[in-house]
């Protein structure tokens, strides 16, 4: 069974065991399961091997207030005599895999994927929930993707909900399921410049919410979702209902590399090692999910272009920008496209090419929704105004 307690670092050095609540745009949320499987009831000394020693209790604050601590029983576990003192993490205990499982009590959190680009990979310092270093942040408590080489890239919602909170290059939005169930997605390293939301406002699925920011090095999105837990009490210390990131990937190892492949498509990988049920919309994510966005309203079309080839090139090799149907819009230096190599007489894609023409040659306004496949806008479909 997967094991997510203590984090061995390859040097040998301290296990880490603890963790504080974690500020994200002034939202507290706890990056250490070993106070969730307290919270759920999950008993340490039930899990441990014949042969084995609990650690020694470790002084847990759980808040930022003075007193708000206790001491508290580790889920991990040394092996007299066994050549090596080094704590070993206990495995996942029952009732916290059922609450892994399903922590929305009934309701999946049906994520999307919280970008457009289909060659993001995970973050080069290891991606996953661990990260194969020895310091405190190797517990990692998310998801770091980012573009090879690194550059700045769009971020979207990964579920529809509202920003909940925004502040230091962290967006934190809250979402709610059919259920009355909420859950809380974090999105870090964002250059909020690029962002068009306040705190408070609506977003839809695979909305656009900013780009991330040039300054980190490397450039990456550090992606998390939270989950509401109970509040409890031990030690006659009362322990409030406090929100834990979890792994939406169902993985729970101990390195990132264990898996999902650091190099390569990871969208076309499966995921290996899944100790939980996935959270995902697609699962093994083989692709990304093409998230339409829209256009801020009607605008005009400023410009039209086509590029276009007859027969064959005997010469050479066409560029890669042939076949294509341009359209500009009021306001936007870019461009968005229909693929022509997909229109003939018969296809929508042809209805969609002479709707947008008659658009342009009339003076009407339009709303475009599209989609990113690399930095190229695909248009998918279009509504005329007035």
């Amino acid at each position: 069974m997967a094991r997510y307690f203590v984090h061995l670092p390859p040097d040998g050095s301290p296990a880490i065991y603890w963790r504080r609540l974690a500020g994200f745009a002034g939202e507290l949320i706890q990056i250490n399961l070993n106070l969730l499987a307290h919270a759920v009831g999950d008993d340490p000394m039930g899990l441990l091997p014949a042969n084995g020693t609990l650690v020694p209790p470790q002084n847990y604050a759980f808040g930022n207030n003075p007193g708000e601590s206790a001491n508290l029983q580790p889920f991990a576990f040394t092996i007299p005599g066994g050549g090596s003192t080094r704590p070993q993490a206990l495995p996942i205990g029952p009732n916290l895999q059922r609450f892994l499982d399903d922590p929305l009590a009934g309701e999946r959190l049906d994520l999307s994927l919280p970008f457009y680009d289909e060659d993001i990979k995970l973050g080069t310092n290891g991606g996953g929930w661990f990260r194969n270093n020895n310091a405190d942040n190797a517990f990692h408590a998310g998801t770091d993707f980012n573009t090879i080489p690194t550059a700045v890239f769009d971020v979207c919602a990964a579920a529809e909900g509202r920003v909940l909170a925004m502040a230091g290059g962290r967006i934190v939005l809250t979402h709610t399921t059919p259920g009355g169930h909420e859950f809380r997605t974090v999105y870090v390293h964002i250059d909020l410049g690029t962002v068009a939301k306040a705190v408070g406002d609506p977003v839809r699925r695979g909305e656009f919410l900013g780009r991330t920011d040039a300054s980190t090095s490397p450039i990456h999105l550090h992606f998390g979702v939270a989950v509401l837990g109970p509040a409890f009490t031990t030690g006659g210390v009362s322990f409030p209902s406090l929100w834990y990131f979890i792994d939406p990937w169902g993985v729970y190892d101990l390195r990132a590399n264990n898996y999902l492949p650091t190099s390569g498509r990871i969208f076309e990988s499966s995921i290996a090692g899944v100790a939980h049920n996935v959270q995902w919309r697609a699962q093994p994510l083989f692709k990304t999910i093409p998230i339409a966005r829209t256009t801020d309203g009607y605008k005009a079309i400023t410009r039209i272009q086509v590029r276009a080839r007859r027969g064959d090139n005997l010469g050479g090799t066409f560029p890669a920008e042939h076949e294509q149907f341009l359209v500009w819009l009021e306001g936007d230096s870019e461009f968005f496209l229909v693929p022509l190599a997909q229109a003939s007489n018969d296809t929508t894609e042809l209805e969609l090419l002479r709707l947008l023409r008659e658009a342009f040659y009339h003076g009407k306004r339009v709303r475009l929704e599209y989609r990113y496949a690399g930095d190229l806008r695909y248009i998918m479909a279009a509504w005329v105004g007035g």
